[in-house]
């Protein structure tokens, strides 16, 4: 007999999330208000809770998207310059 049911592909890992990677940089991390920083520094102001949602996925908005891509993206570049100095100074 033929299989007359489908197969629904189920992806292994589902796709990322602002939340997804506001969790992989550990507790009390300090990026929401390093993002609102970073939106003063170019004439934006926006309130933390602001951030939060967007980050929870509560509420889009593109400029606090951006700056909160930007501020996790120099997170992980700096945190991998401390891994790289840390290895070369254990030598």
């Amino acid at each position: 007999m033929q299989d007359l049911t489908k197969r629904i592909s189920e992806d292994p890992e589902p796709a990322p999330t602002l939340r997804t990677l506001y969790d992989r940089m550990g507790p009390r991390n300090g990026l929401a208000a390093r993002v609102v920083e970073h939106l003063a520094a170019a004439g934006t102001t926006v309130a933390v809770s602001t951030v939060f949602n967007v980050i929870y996925g509560r509420s889009n908005h593109a400029a606090i998207t951006d700056a909160f891509l930007t501020v996790v993206a120099a997170e992980q570049e700096r945190r991998a310059d401390v891994a790289a100095r840390t290895r070369a100074l254990s030598v």
